[in-house]
């Protein structure tokens, strides 16, 4: 029966042949197990004993953030990673943010401020999408700024003041001229906005420098509400995602920082980006390709969003489209990836309710847009979806061009559309373009290769990402609410991924929620918190890190509270809690990261959606399908198998009784102590696991 169920498996992966060798190892290797951390000790309190706490959690790497995003921060903490036997995926703050200046600094004449006298300042944010808006400086004589008098800075939506937005205060001493005011919030693009200052004191500070006529188009200044024909001396810090608006870092920018740390003891890799749209995907493969021509000898990270977020945060909704007729035909080329030699379906995104009676449309694989030679055909009739598959069964060689081709066979009313492609100048994919009757265009065609999966859905995205072969997969998924439930999407989530992962053929890593936001989520409990990583590993995860270990300050709307490390730097209960579910799964670690994930089954009263219900064939069957576990299924390089068997009871244990299939002659549990096998109660033909609430075991079959 084992051997059955291996064949079987084998049979299904028939499909993803091609896709078997693609995407390498991440390195440098992580031994035993990656656990990570995120939301590290900021600058600030970045400190030797701090990371002795991180490694004494029995954590092994840290992913860069907190305000650890430069030269500065972040060679500290790669020196102090390495006392300790830890490695950091660096962040640098220019992969992330595109900083936008706007400055007014003409000079000439000055204002003073005090609770009698406002000054504001009207002005317009750039276009584009998603700024924020940092930093303000001023001009002030710092020299009639009285000790112990704040000057108040506050954001307004208009001179008007019906909204304020955000606002910082400076108390003197200072010692500068040129104060800096932090406001760091998101504002709209291209929209006018109202800075004001106002004092705490009646003595009059100043001057507050300003020009001597109007010469900033986007705005003037005020006192006390009444315009002026003049404008404050000021500098505006503005930032963007770096990849928004088809930005993306420069060269010289990305060279810089591979250059910078390629060569340091405890580097990872690096912290590119994180949670982006199917948009930037193509650009951060740019990223990354530019990274590793530099240092090929460290990883890249990129952490997805989760299937809860929303379509235009995907990228998914934005796209046209072309008609296939009889005397217009459509294209794509594409390059095949490292190791794939076999492409047995291609899907396209056709609109079926405009392919009729009598109309055939046919995909044809050419060697290159020249159509010299042909490899393989498949000519479909009315589908039954839109990602209608192509049977082409086509030998290829890798890392190659090809160009494949759709046509119409004139019948019916001779025109089929839309036929889904990328808006002009968006690109879905590297290394190949859309063709319109053998033109290229700046576009693509939506396709995949070797898969079956609906257009616009979670499942596009995460293969969207695959397509550039990143070095791991990473997502994040924080199920446990703030009103107490479960989110009902959580194994979606982790079959997508562990699909995708696998016909990717590279490891995923995924992130475990250890925070709460306040009216968000919850911090999870140790059984919650130990559910989310055995459930991980059950589904075949390579790793794991910690959101957050160092407790956010509040940031963006959210208000976080109970993270690993509280924001006092006082140890949270939950420090310790991951600290010995960690020290278990080290234990594990050299023979999970060894084992290859065949089948992910579910038991209990109630399925959650898209996943599999334990078959009757399997090789171990507990006394009762209403006892809600999820059961694993591996195998190691050797053939021998192993099972996983979780405990979905957060709250209470439980003890199983198993029926063992008797071609079984053994049943050995990988000691979380040791990690060698040990002996259980297993006698032929049943045996019986007892489970701590949320707890997973990994058993041999032998």
């Amino acid at each position: 029966m084992l051997k059955k169920s291996i064949s079987m498996f084998l049979a299904m992966l028939l499909l993803a042949a091609s896709f078997s060798e693609i995407g390498s190892a991440y390195s440098p290797a992580i031994q035993s197990f990656p656990i990570g951390i995120f939301w590290p000790p900021s600058p600030s309190n970045t400190t030797n004993a701090n990371y002795a706490d991180i490694s004494a959690m029995n954590a092994n790497f840290i992913v860069g953030g907190n305000g650890v995003s430069d030269f500065t921060s972040s060679d500290a903490a790669l020196s102090y990673a390495d006392n300790h036997g830890l490695t950091l995926l660096v962040e640098d703050s220019r992969l992330i943010w595109r900083e936008h200046t706007v400055s007014q600094n003409s000079s000439g004449h000055g204002l003073f401020v005090s609770t009698t006298s406002s000054l504001g300042q009207t002005i317009r944010t750039p276009a584009g999408s998603g700024w924020g808006l940092n930093r303000v400086q001023f001009y002030i004589d710092k020299l009639n700024w009285p000790a112990g008098t704040t000057i108040t800075l506050r954001l307004y939506d208009s001179p008007a003041k019906s909204q304020l937005i955000a606002s910082d205060a400076i108390t003197a001493p200072v010692s500068t001229y040129y104060p800096v005011f932090n406001l760091h919030t998101a504002v709209q693009s291209n929209t006018v906005y109202y800075l004001e200052l106002t004092s705490n004191s009646s003595t009059s500070i100043g001057w507050v420098t300003t020009s001597t006529s109007n010469v900033y188009a986007d705005g003037q200044a005020y006192m006390n509400g009444v315009a002026q024909s003049i404008d404050l001396w000021f500098n505006l810090e503005y930032s963007q995602r770096a990849y928004n608006d088809g930005n993306q870092p420069a060269h010289a920018v990305i060279d810089d920082i591979a250059n910078h740390y390629r060569n340091k003891a405890a580097l990872q890799g690096y912290h590119v980006l994180d949670e982006p749209s199917a948009l930037q995907m193509t650009r951060l493969q740019d990223t990354i390709r530019r990274l590793k021509m530099t240092d090929p000898n460290h990883m890249s990270f990129v952490n997805l969003f989760p299937n809860y977020a929303s379509a235009s945060q995907l990228g998914l909704n934005q796209q046209t489209g072309e008609f296939v007729t009889d005397a217009f035909s459509l294209g794509q080329t594409f390059t095949t990836k490292k190791g794939q030699t076999q492409i047995d379906t291609v899907q396209w995104w056709i609109d079926k309710n405009t392919w009729g009676t009598g109309e055939q449309l046919t995909l044809k694989l050419w060697s290159s847009p020249a159509k010299t030679s042909l490899i393989a055909q498949n000519t479909l009739t009315t589908p039954a979806t839109e990602w209608p598959q192509f049977h082409l069964n086509a030998t290829v060689s890798q890392n190659t061009q090809y160009y494949m081709e759709l046509t119409h066979n004139g019948g019916g009313d001779r025109s089929v559309g839309w036929v889904i492609r990328s808006n002009t100048n968006d690109n879905w994919y590297n290394d190949g373009s859309a063709y319109l009757n053998g033109s290229p265009i700046a576009a693509d065609f939506w396709f995949t290769i070797n898969q079956n999966i609906t257009g616009a859905s979670y499942e596009d995205y995460v293969y969207r990402w695959m397509y550039t072969e990143p070095d791991v997969l990473v997502f994040d998924h924080y199920p446990y609410m703030a009103n107490g439930q479960f989110r009902a999407d959580y194994y979606d989530n982790l079959e997508v991924i562990r699909r995708q992962a696998k016909l990717g053929g590279v490891d995923f890593w995924s992130y475990i929620q250890s925070v709460g936001v306040n009216g968000v989520w919850k911090a999870p409990s140790e059984s919650e918190m130990r559910y989310q990583i055995y459930s991980n590993l059950a589904y075949g995860a390579k790793g794991y890190i910690y959101f957050t270990y160092w407790t956010p300050d509040a940031s963006g709307g959210e208000s976080f509270n109970n993270g690993l490390i509280l924001s006092n730097g006082i140890k949270n209960a939950s420090y310790n809690w991951a600290k010995n579910i960690n020290a278990e799964v080290l234990q594990l670690g050299s023979t999970l990261m060894g084992l290859e994930s065949l089948a992910v089954y579910h038991t209990g009263n109630s399925l959650p959606a898209s996943t599999t219900q334990l078959p009757a064939s399997f090789v171990m069957q507990p006394g009762s399908n209403t006892v809600p576990l999820v059961i694993s299924h591996f195998t190691n390089q050797a053939g021998q198998e192993y099972v996983m068997i979780v405990n979905k009871n957060t709250v209470s244990q439980q003890t199983v009784s198993f029926t063992v299939h008797s071609s079984v002659s053994n049943v050995r549990e990988v000691s979380k102590i040791d990690g060698q096998l040990i002996a259980t109660n297993f006698s032929v033909g049943g045996m019986s696991v007892q489970l701590a609430a949320g707890e997973g075991k990994l058993f041999k079959l032998e």
